[in-house]
């Protein structure tokens, strides 16, 4: 019981902890682009930098966007919020994939209008559009204000540090909790009028085919373009959530390994109870021929017996439990309502079980010998 406990602990808290990781890896594929290039100097691009056919054509590219990020402030009446404004280019939208019914929840997905006065459209996160209050997008857009930083002022007493201007909300979208609370989606072109950067970008956006490791193609746009860019895949982007997510499965795992060991030792007092049950019997038996090393198979063959049906019961009883769960969504996550994601890798599963029965083994062994050099 206590070996198959532990072997279901086990089972249960890897594809745990894998359907965590799988999570999170979705949250941030869609929006945030396999690989994103920003300058290793200062915070803008000069885009004469970059040589845009050569990257293009880079075996694994499938579509870029020149983009810029800046915090800024959206107001809506007497509403008032801070903002990251992305400037991208159209075919960032398609990049995004925006006309998923899950992501465009309202209104159009728009970034420019018709040559008509105050034509500045772009898309807004939920969150955002919940805290300004927007409600007409869904049938006309929303106007809203945006307060821009003055990059080439000159601070002086009096002087308002700020650009001001209109702006139309098209649509909203949803994302992840990061994105919809702070994304304000742009056209390129919008933004760089709106911040003086003619000429400059802050990121550039690459979505990978789906066939190539963004780790392989990150090299690759790495060596085109030198030490003045820094090159990073989405993992990297995120690189605390993931290795705080590995730390905690190696913790946890390393915890019940350790519990294991102590339900091994049970394993051990059972091969010894029952070889002083039996000590009569196995000194009868020697009487009559019976070798040391037949003696000890049968008590290490009994170890393996007990391990043995207690990891395969283990086995069963964790992917059942998982599968239940995948299935039938027993378990939700507090505050949110979504059921608890699960992963089940049956390639890490077998190589958990093999180290338990390694590790069975190991004791079965150890203690049989022990027992039988105990008889005279």
């Amino acid at each position: 019981m206590g070996v198959m406990v532990i072997s279901a602990a086990l089972i249960i808290v890897l594809s745990s902890f894998n359907g965590i990781e799988s999570m999170i890896s979705e949250l941030y594929t869609e929006f945030d682009q396999g690989v994103t290039i920003t300058p290793s100097k200062g915070k803008t691009i000069f885009e004469s930098q970059v040589p845009w056919a050569k990257l293009s054509k880079i075996d694994g590219v499938l579509r870029i966007s020149k983009g810029i990020e800046e915090t800024v402030i959206l107001r809506n009446e007497e509403k008032w919020v801070n903002a990251t404004i992305l400037g991208v280019e159209p075919q960032f939208l398609d990049m995004i994939n925006i006309h998923n019914k899950d992501h465009l929840i309202m209104g159009s997905a728009i970034l420019s209008g018709n040559n008509q006065e105050n034509n500045d459209f772009g898309l807004i996160g939920a969150g955002l559009a919940n805290n300004l209050a927007l409600g007409n997008v869904k049938t006309e857009p929303d106007n809203i204000i945006i307060y821009a930083p003055k990059n080439d002022l000159k601070l002086k007493f009096g002087k308002n540090p700020f650009f001001q201007t209109s702006f139309n909300i098209a649509g909203i979208i949803n994302y992840n909790k990061e994105t919809n609370d702070a994304a304000l989606v742009a056209d390129l072109k919008f933004v760089k009028t709106l911040l003086n950067l003619e000429g400059q970008i802050t990121h550039i956006y690459i979505q990978p085919k789906s066939t190539i490791n963004n780790e392989a193609l990150k090299l690759k746009i790495q060596n085109l373009l030198g030490n003045n860019f820094v090159v990073k895949t989405n993992a990297q982007k995120n690189e605390l959530i993931y290795k705080t997510s590995k730390s905690e499965k190696l913790i946890v795992l390393i915890i019940l390994l350790f519990i294991f060991l102590l339900a091994a030792f049970n394993l051990v007092a059972s091969i010894t109870m029952i070889y002083l049950e039996k000590k009569e019997g196995v000194g009868v038996l020697k009487s009559i021929g019976l070798s040391k090393t037949k003696i000890f198979n049968i008590f290490f063959l009994e170890g393996l017996l007990i391990a043995g049906i207690g990891v395969f019961l283990g086995a069963v009883l964790g992917i059942g439990i998982c599968l239940m769960q995948l299935k039938y969504s027993i378990i939700t996550i507090p505050g949110a309502g979504i059921p608890f994601p699960i992963e089940v890798k049956m390639s890490e599963i077998l190589s958990v079980l093999l180290v338990l029965i390694m590790t069975a083994t190991a004791f079965s062994f150890f203690t049989a010998r022990y027992l039988v050099n105990d008889i005279e």
